[in-house]
């Protein structure tokens, strides 16, 4: 009698030790599983981290490059602006010149005056 209680027991334990065993590969096969995707996600996170690094750095070289931009177009735009206030005091003085000699030939007529004996042309 003790020594089916024994067997019993014995093969009770050899059950159980195979169960955990199993248990516990199955547990190792995932912890090797979620070490993997662990790695592969730090993986992925450092490929993003200097992704996101090289972003900041062409954000601030675009920044620079607008700056240089913006810039050169405010002396372009005082450039045109200096040219315009050039252009209309010479446009002025154009006007005031010509408005003169206008005024000039209006009061005297240029040399004699035309011959009467012409008419007008037709085509035959």
């Amino acid at each position: 009698k003790h020594k089916d209680f024994c067997v019993d027991e014995f093969n009770t334990n050899k059950a159980q030790t195979e169960t955990k065993e199993r248990e516990k590969t199955d547990v190792a096969a995932q912890i090797e599983d979620f070490a993997l995707t662990i790695k592969t996600f730090t993986e992925e996170l450092d490929g993003l981290k200097a992704e996101i690094a090289e972003m900041q750095v062409q954000m601030k070289r675009a920044g620079e490059d607008r700056e240089k931009q913006n810039h050169e177009f405010q002396m372009t735009v005082s450039d045109q602006r200096a040219t315009q206030q050039l252009l209309k005091k010479a446009l002025d003085f154009l006007n005031d010149f010509y408005a003169k000699k206008a005024s000039f030939a209006q009061q005297e007529p240029a040399g004699p005056p035309p011959p009467a004996g012409f008419k007008e042309y037709k085509n035959n």
